[in-house]
């Protein structure tokens, strides 16, 4: 274990220093340094030191995908979201925006067209064609379902010729 100037033990560390602070592995596997009676975890640290403080609720993303590489060119600051909808297999292109996702069902990768839209939110995680064979799979062995999606079906296209009219 390594001590600190005054011959103390470093809390909690491992005996691995980075930068002259005793570090350790958080319960996640991130390098973490204490400052200031604070435990940092590294790649954090290493990105505010560059950028300043990180947004309020945002992320700092490896890009790699491994935790031990904290280079500043290896670390991305990103939003809650985005830093989900990255770690769930989404593909963005140059600009940042996404345009691809897996499907939960058939697990391939299909553009964001191929998924059903919902109001206000990111698309369905089953893609159109993996939601047929699940629909039609339902309304053929379940009879609750099938009532279901009668009477939606049926609202549905009453007021859809009540707006026609």
């Amino acid at each position: 274990m390594e001590r600190d100037k005054k011959g103390r033990f470093l809390k909690g560390t491992n005996g691995d220093l980075f930068e002259g602070y005793g570090k350790w592995y958080d319960k996640f596997g991130y390098p973490s340094i204490w400052i200031d009676g604070k435990s940092v975890m590294v790649h954090v640290f290493v990105w505010e030191r560059a950028n300043g403080e990180r947004p309020k609720g945002y992320h700092i993303h490896h890009i790699d995908g491994d935790k031990s590489n904290y280079e500043l060119s290896n670390l991305v600051c990103v939003s809650p979201g985005d830093h989900q909808k990255i770690h769930n297999g989404w593909i963005s292109d140059d600009n940042g925006n996404w345009i691809k996702k897996p499907c939960k069902n058939c697990k391939e990768i299909l553009e964001l067209d191929l998924f059903y839209p919902r109001k206000g939110l990111t698309p369905s995680n089953v893609c159109k064609k993996c939601s047929s064979k699940i629909n039609k799979e339902k309304l053929k062995n379940d009879p609750e379902f099938r009532e279901k999606k009668k009477k939606y079906l049926k609202e549905y296209y009453n007021n859809k010729i009540k707006k026609n009219v």
